[in-house]
């Protein structure tokens, strides 16, 4: 076939998708549509493929969870971990290539994770891409741990000064022997009183000289031999007269020291020591590792301790199983201790959405509300047999209920009410809901508050009924609260349940709900009546009260101390950020020693002062229009951040928020912004791209995924600037240059994507599936450059080519604007498969299949095909569909001339 009299009109520049303009009117090198495809440097091609990493993950009831969430976790030992979490609430670990173990299960189903590494630990936020649903956690490696937790719940059973009864006391030889009532705890460096006994000749202050067993010692007193009886013994102690109190604080694993219990006094009689008893036994809760008694001096207010190094009183308890202490202090060691006040002000962080790293401390946002100055409503805070510390089993309906020994505690304790299958009424436990310990209201009058509740089936249950609720016996009152039927619960998981907990009106209440006054003996309750099931019963734990009108914390971000992640001050510890503006904050990102903040369409920053606590650091607005609805809306890539918002796509490198999609901004309309809670943004630095993964059209999980090459451009400001398609101010005329973005739709559906570290030192691009047809496949996906399927799938890769000829080259070629004809096509392409060819007359509604061509990789030589194609404009599109083809494009050249026969119709 001779071209002859035809011109050549090759396009060698293959830019990313432009839908903001018609496609008739797009500039030589750029695509009116085109999907799975990569950029390279002159060329365009098949995009990765998906291989599966692992086995596929199932379910513990069966079928193929959606992976939510991946991270890679340095360990300290400088292990690189790939945690994942399923949508059947199971954490996961690579612990070899290719393996996955098991790291937690019985998290929330279809929960998402937001995470952070510091302090050689990973900090889990658990999340339904909105406000947090579960615990915040901590993974070491070994343990999964909650981040903060409540101290214990009541405080010591008493303290009282050493001193015991003396049963006998006799003089022989300048020995006295003394027996007492009581033991005395001595050791033969230990001085002794005695005070009280009948001859009075046996007073006095001794150095003990023998101790044959714990009920008797010697000392030395060379008087006449005599017996006597009466009296009292005590080791002498440094302990002042005076009134102390003693609080205890828990010391986990990672060194957290809890918030202290609510405190006990006693009055020493001064020189003596003290002996306490009744200190909480943190059964049921690994992470304890010791306990720490508090005192205050005599008469004082402020709470100190001492460890026991060099040479200080000994006031931490390191055997968990112990309940009584031997103590002995004098106040001025006690106060050159280390001071326990600010551990009183710490509350115990909620679920939250989000967390970063941050100046050697952790902030977290997206918590739910909740109050903080009730006794133990978690119930890690210690039992005392069967009774949760700081609550009161009834004495008529308290029995069956006890601690939780299944195990089966979402974390720590739980509490459990067992029926016998005759009693009506089982487990009530009750505390007060009208004071905290120092006084503090806990409800306010005219106010609602609802109440939260984790709710689990033990044993074969088949009828009852568990109530979280309020009473007062005094007015008559019983609130609904929260009421579990045992219909309603299993023995598989746990299930949340959230009621109003106060009056919404009427009688009793106020005219905004809640109480119009605050009955003084209105309690807490917690029972299950309805006789239960004999042998079977409910589990309840992480009940939460919260003010109704405010369920989330939308603007607050918690902030823990320096170098103590699990510490949470009430007072210090918090940044609001602009608050009651509607808005919630979102996401954050740290760039140049800032901390941004981002709501859904607001941006702020913070940076640490070196000097207060975050809730002195000043705020700054950054803008107040762009933000994102995601908690993994924004990521970081080379000193710059990028975030996902309702209107496109945001770059921030610490000046200007500047838009990077306008491009693709019908597209970018079609994302579904009900679920846009479930959007991610990821940087693959290494590949120079950005992907977003977004839920299109009636999708409520991420079923596309958006990409950004930016393969060519150096900086933040290029990447804002080189759009697609550019404005030339000399010529007035829109073109399109080689360095500039790309973008492009991947028809994968990716609930969540991750920059893995590798064992072979390379990073690589994950993705845990999302859901298609309503069910996950269990698998997280590597992109692979050699793998041309999706799992076995094939890829539907096209590109479509500018309409042929801009205005400009119809000028320059000297074919005027008329009809034309496009007689051949020389294509250089390699791959593998067939080169499917399609061409589009006028505009993309009329599309024609052209013979398909043979690729091969390398090609030995150009593709040609005549097509002998009428048109005024025509667009080609090429691209492979099947298992295993691919194609690149570097080179696409049709011959045309102006039509020989008819250039203009001459009518329509």
């Amino acid at each position: 076939m001779s071209i002859a009299g035809t011109i050549d009109a090759p396009l060698d520049l293959f830019g990313g998708l432009v839908t903001d303009m018609a496609a008739a009117d797009l500039p030589q090198g750029v695509s009116p549509d085109c999907q799975d495809v990569a950029f390279l440097q002159g060329a365009v091609k098949t995009r990765p493929g998906l291989v599966s990493v692992f086995s596929p993950i199932v379910s513990p009831t069966g079928g193929n969870p959606t992976v939510n969430y991946l991270k890679t976790y340095t360990q300290p030992n400088l292990a690189q971990t790939l945690l994942a979490l399923d949508s059947a609430g199971t954490l996961w670990k690579e612990t070899s290539p290719g393996v996955l173990s098991q790291v937690a299960t019985g998290l929330p189903a279809n929960a998402a994770a937001s995470s952070t590494s510091l302090f050689g630990r990973e900090y889990i936020a658990l999340h339904d891409g909105q406000f947090g649903v579960d615990p915040p956690r901590q993974y070491d490696g070994t343990n999964f741990d909650r981040v903060s937790q409540i101290g214990p719940g009541a405080g010591v059973a008493a303290i009282s000064d050493i001193v015991a009864n003396i049963s006998a006391i006799s003089r022989a030889s300048g020995i006295v022997t003394v027996t007492t009532a009581t033991p005395l705890g001595l050791i033969a460096s230990d001085q002794v009183t005695i005070a009280g006994v009948t001859n009075t000749s046996f007073n006095g202050t001794f150095a003990v000289a023998s101790i044959p067993d714990s009920l008797h010692f010697t000392y030395a007193q060379a008087l006449a031999d005599t017996t006597s009886s009466g009296g009292t013994a005590a080791p002498v102690g440094s302990i002042a007269a005076g009134v102390h109190q003693c609080a205890v604080i828990f010391v986990t694993r990672q060194g957290y020291l809890t918030r202290p219990s609510p405190p006990v006094s006693w009055t020493s009689a001064g020189g003596c020591r003290a002996i306490v008893t009744g200190i909480p036994v943190p059964s049921g809760l690994p992470n304890i590792v010791a306990r720490i008694l508090a005192f205050t001096g005599a008469g004082g207010d402020n709470f100190y301790y001492t460890t026991g190094l060099d040479g200080a009183p000994q006031m931490q308890v390191s055997d968990n199983s112990a309940s009584l202490f031997v103590v002995d202090f004098s106040d001025t060691a006690l106060i050159a201790g280390l001071s326990a006040d600010s551990l009183f002000q710490l509350v115990e962080l909620g679920e939250c959405a989000g967390v970063l790293g941050y100046a050697e401390r952790l902030f977290w946002w997206g918590e739910r509300n909740k109050q903080n100055n009730w006794d133990n409503l978690t119930f890690d805070g210690c039992f005392n047999g069967d009774v949760p510390l700081g609550w009161t089993t009834d004495a008529t309906y308290g029995a069956g209920g006890g601690r939780d020994s299944t195990g089966k505690a979402v974390w720590g304790g739980a509490y459990s009410i067992l029926g016998d299958g005759a009693t009506p009424t089982r487990g009530l436990i009750t505390q007060s809901a009208v004071v905290d310990y120092n006084g503090a209201p806990r409800l306010q009058p005219n106010t609602a508050y609802s109440a939260r509740a984790r709710v689990r089936m033990t044993g074969a249950l088949t009828q009852g009924t568990l109530h979280v609720h309020l009473y007062s016996a005094s007015l008559g009152i019983s609130t609904t609260g929260i009421a579990v039927p045992a219909a309603q619960v299993t023995t598989s998981a746990w299930k949340e349940f959230i009621a109003p907990i106060t009056p919404s009106g009427g009688p009793s209440g106020g005219p905004s709900g809640g109480f119009a006054t605050i009955p003084p003996d209105l309690l807490l309750r917690v029972y299950a009546d309805g006789t239960p099931t004999n042998g079977a019963g409910f589990l309840v734990e992480n009940i939460e009260i919260f003010r109704a009108a405010e369920p989330y914390n939308t603007s607050l971000v918690r902030a823990s101390f320096a170098e103590d992640p699990d510490s949470y001050d009430g007072v210090s510890g918090f940044m609001s950020v602009s608050e009651n503006d509607g808005q919630t904050v979102r996401a954050a990102f740290v760039l140049r020693e800032n901390l941004y903040l981002v709501k859904d369409r607001s941006i702020y920053v913070t940076s640490d002062d070196g000097v207060n606590e975050p809730a002195s650091w000043a705020i700054k607005e950054v803008s107040v229009t762009v933000g994102t609805p995601s908690v993994a809306g924004v990521d970081t890539g080379e000193d710059w951040a990028v975030i996902a918002g309702r209107a496109g796509m945001y770059i921030f490198d610490g000046g200007q928020v500047v838009k990077i999609s306008q491009e693709i901004q019908p597209l970018w309309d079609q994302i579904n912004w009900a679920a846009g809670h479930t959007l991610w943004v990821r940087v693959d630095t290494l590949n120079k791209r950005i992907l977003c993964g977004v839920p299109i059209g009636a999708a409520t999980s991420p079923n596309r995924i958006l990409v950004l090459d930016y393969r060519s451009l150096a900086s933040a400001g290029e990447i804002a600037s080189l759009g697609s398609v550019l404005f030339s101010t000399m010529s007035g005329k829109l073109y399109a240059v080689g360095r500039s973005r790309k973008w492009c739709p991947w028809n994968i559906t990716a609930s969540s994507c991750a920059l893995a570290e590798r064992p072979d030192g390379t990073s690589q691009i994950f993705l845990g599936n999302g859901s298609m047809n309503g069910a996950g496949n269990g698998k997280i996906y590597q992109l692979s450059d050699t793998q041309f399927s999706d799992d076995g799938a094939a890829i539907n890769s096209y590109y479509t080519t500018y309409f042929f000829l801009s205005n400009e080259l119809e000028q320059a070629y000297q074919v005027r604007s008329h009809r034309k004809l496009f007689a051949y096509l020389a294509i250089y392409a390699e791959g593998a498969g067939n080169l499917n060819l399609s061409a589009f007359v006028a505009n993309e509604a009329y599309p024609t299949a052209l013979a398909p061509l043979p690729l091969s990789s390398p090609s030995p030589k150009d593709l040609e095909l005549p097509i002998n194609l009428l048109g005024e404009r025509v667009a080609f599109q090429v691209g492979t569909n099947s298992p295993g083809a691919w194609f690149k494009l570097e080179r696409f050249i049709p011959s045309l001339l102006p039509d020989p026969w008819a250039p203009v119709r001459g009518g329509n």
